[in-house]
């Protein structure tokens, strides 16, 4: 019985720091909007090293590894609630790049070698999509 009421106390008191930290309660941070922001400024540098390596090297990296290890990038692309991918083509000629929000209804970005930004809300951003 002692032990009973210790652990509710214990999960009283998390609770109530939980409730006045100001941070979501969920521990993965579900509730956080996407940061779009972090995500454009991603697709833009991505685009920026990529224009940079093609001028070196006569083609597009094929990872952004390739573009960390010139330093054209200084890490890995990364904006809290998306996944942002780079997809070349086989040939090294074009690349695109998708910033896939994990949150439903947010702005998809898509991006490629004519360094526009296309934005769409609820789907996947296309070549063909609104540029921004």
């Amino acid at each position: 019985m002692h032990i009973l009421r210790r652990m509710l106390s214990l999960w009283m008191a998390a609770s109530l720091l939980a409730a006045c930290s100001g941070k979501p309660a969920t521990p993965d941070g579900a509730s956080r909007a996407p940061d779009e922001a972090a995500a454009l400024v991603a697709l833009k540098d991505i685009n920026s090293a990529q224009a940079d390596f093609i001028r070196r090297t006569r083609r597009y990296a094929q990872t952004t590894n390739e573009l960390i290890v010139d330093r054209l990038l200084s890490g890995e692309p990364r904006a809290e609630g998306y996944t942002i991918q780079m997809l070349p083509s086989a040939d090294a000629v074009r690349y695109t790049v998708t910033a896939a929000p994990q949150a439903p209804n947010a702005r998809h970005f898509f991006t490629d070698e004519t360094g526009t930004i296309r934005a769409e809300t609820g789907k996947p951003a296309t070549a063909n999509s609104p540029g921004l």
